[in-house]
Order: structure tokens, then sequence, then C-alpha cells
């Protein structure tokens, strides 16, 4: 076997010149078994357009890689087993090339192969969407969150790829909540810095289109903290970075200028204008829960016209907002009818942003300068009493 990968890269060396360096790096590394810095040539190789051209790569794997395979880092054999299977024009040759890798792995009993297998299978899972078979991608995305949610130390490509391929599924079914928490798991795992411009925006866009669309999602702070919505600053998309910022601070008069102002593009979003209700509610509960959070503690007893005032609703409509905010528990608390008002005890922890954390902070000193004041009141009383 080893001298006929020696055989094929020296056929390879006289058909492809241009590559000739490197084939012949590839097979004194190979020869001599110093199988790490072999895997670091090939990932280096495998980034290069001379290597991606063609239909190289897949007999170079059959010919040459898989006769040391079960010897070099799996996970990495697995990252170069995807890069392959990209090579293939129909989905469904690259997911045969998969199960292929899969099932030498398996075969080898050798330990730690989970999260390689994962990664692929996660890939598998991808091809099997593009090819129209959303349900058996969805049982993959299923399978393959539930094996990484028992797994243990696992590496952060792993995890970005099993995210990014459940946030492409929760797209396809226009699942906005789910494809916003994947989105930003997903993100979790990776740098955007390192993702081509035309993919930040892309991305950019559908998380924040997500974010106002999704069911429960009433948090912006983390979305607008994460360096990718400033991908939307400068282009045609800066409304929604307005938008989101606009819902982060529940600011209903504001929303309503930005409806006013953006109306051609809001009216070719299909999404935006079908679930112009929706949008309308989330920010009406937005506003509430910025009114809340802006009072003390010891001042939450509301009068409901005061929210009336606030969110443009007359009392039957604060009622029943109050009613639906109680419901999602985005805020505890008891309606008073006789006495027109609402006590509020607890809403809902949030991501804050610097503006807001600033806000906070200058509260927090308040809090503190009175607790001190009193502390000294307590003092002096205390010491005219024992005088």
């Amino acid at each position: 076997m080893a001298d006929q990968a020696v055989q094929y890269l020296e056929t390879q060396q006289a058909q492809h010149p241009n590559l000739g360096n490197q084939l012949e790096q590839f097979r004194d590394l190979y020869q001599r078994k110093l199988w790490h810095q072999l895997t670091v040539k090939l990932e280096e190789a495998l980034t290069q357009a001379e290597f991606r051209r063609g239909d190289f790569l897949i007999p170079l794997y059959e010919h040459f890689i898989a006769s040391f395979a079960h010897k070099i880092n799996l996970l990495k054999l697995a990252h170069i087993a995807i890069t392959v299977a990209q090579q293939y024009s129909q989905p469904d040759d690259a997911i045969t090339f998969l199960e292929g890798v899969i099932k030498q792995l398996e075969e080898t009993k050798l330990p730690r192969i989970d999260q390689p297998v994962l990664i692929m299978r996660a890939q598998i899972a991808q091809y099997k969407l593009k090819m129209g078979y959303v349900q058996e991608c969805k049982g993959l995305v299923e399978a393959a969150k539930e094996t990484l949610d028992s797994l243990h130390d696992v590496d952060p490509s792993v995890s970005a790829q099993v995210h990014f391929v459940g946030s492409l599924y929760y797209k396809h079914k226009q699942d906005f909540a789910n494809f916003y928490k994947s989105s930003l798991q997903y993100l979790a795992f990776i740098s955007s810095d390192n993702l081509p411009t035309d993919t930040r925006l892309a991305l950019a866009v559908d998380i924040s289109l997500a974010a106002l669309l999704g069911d429960n999602i009433y948090n912006f702070g983390e979305l607008l903290l994460h360096p990718i919505i400033n991908v939307l600053d400068g282009t045609k998309y800066t409304w929604l970075k307005e938008m989101l910022a606009c819902f982060n601070h529940g600011d209903l008069h504001q929303y309503d200028e930005l409806c006013a102002k953006y109306a051609a593009v809001l009216n070719s979003q299909p999404a935006m204008v079908e679930n112009e209700r929706k949008l309308r509610q989330k920010i009406t509960i937005l506003c509430l829960m910025e009114l809340i959070f802006s009072l003390p503690a010891e001042q939450r007893t509301i009068p409901l016209s005061t929210i009336a005032q606030r969110t443009k609703l007359d009392t039957d409509g604060v009622e029943l907002l109050l009613m639906k905010t109680l419901s999602l528990h985005l805020i505890e608390g008891v309606i008073d009818q006789v006495a027109g008002s609402v006590q509020v005890g607890w809403v809902q922890p949030r991501v804050l942003t610097l503006p807001q954390a600033s806000n906070l902070k200058g509260r927090l000193d308040a809090w503190i300068t009175k607790v001190n004041a009193a502390a000294l009141n307590l003092e002096e009383e205390s010491l005219i009493a024992a005088a």
C-alpha cells in the first residue's frame, strides 16, 4: 500500500508540475512517517485554488490520504474529508463519500471518533437539505444536537458545524426563533471576521430579521453587542440595525418614525409585511418592559394611564397588554383595576448594551448614596438616643 501511495504521488508530479514541490514534500513526510507535519502540509494545500481545481482532491484522498488516514488526528481527517466531499458535483456522491469515511472510522474501533463522525454527519445533513430531503435533515440535526450535548471538551469547529447546519434547517422552515438561537450559537464558536464579506452581510441580515420576527425574542442586547451587526453599517440594510436598536429600547414613538421613514424598504420585505401586527405587538411589549425597567424597584406601582400614554393604547388595551406580558412570563405582578394601576415585582433580565449598562450604573450609584445616607442617619439617631 505504501508503494502504491508513493507511486501515485510520483505520477501526479509528472502530470501536475505546478504542484511538484508540494507533492514532493508529501512524499518525503509520508516516507518518514511524520504524520503531524504531513497533516499540516495537507491542510495548507487544501486552502489553495490549485489543489481545489477540478477533481484533483478526490483521487488524492482515495490513492494517498486514505492509506494513512487512521494515523493522523481524526478530527483533522474529518475536516479534510469534508473539503474533499465539496469537490463532488452531486450532493449524493458527496454523501456516499462521507458515509464511507465514517464507516472506515467506525471499523477502526479507535477512541475519540465521536467528534469526527459528528462533524461529518452534520455535513451530510447539509447535503440532505440541499437535495430537498428536509425530514431526513431534521432527523440528522436533532441527532447531532443530542450527541453534541452528551460530549465533553468539544472542539469549537464541531460545535460550530452542528449549530450552522441547524440554522440552515430552521431558515428553510422559516422558524425565526430557532434560527436566531442556532445562529448566535454558531457565532459563539467562530470568528465572524474570518467569514467572507458577502457571507457576513447575508448572515447579519438574516439574524437581524429573525430577531425581530422570532416568537418570544424580547432581548436584543446580545446581537447588538456582536461584531457581526456592524457589517450592516453603510449598506442598504442600515435600517435593520436602527430597527433593532429601537426594539431594544422599546421606543414605540421611534418605531413609528422608522416605519414611515423606511416604508418602501419595509414593504419590500414580505416577512415584515406578513408579520406587521406581530411586530407592533412586540415593540409595544418591549415599550412596557422598558418603562418598568427604568423605574426603581420601590416605585414599580405604575398607573395604567402612564402605560397608556407610553404605549399609545386605551385602558382596555393596556390591560390586554399586561395580561399578554404576564402570560409570557416577561414580568410578574398584580393588576389593581380599582386603583387603575399595576404593581410589578419582577421583570425579565436581559443583556444590556453599553449605554444601558451605564444607565444602570448611575442608578446603582444613586441607590448606594441613599443607603449610605440612611446608615449615617441611623448612626446619628443611635448616638442621640444613647446620650
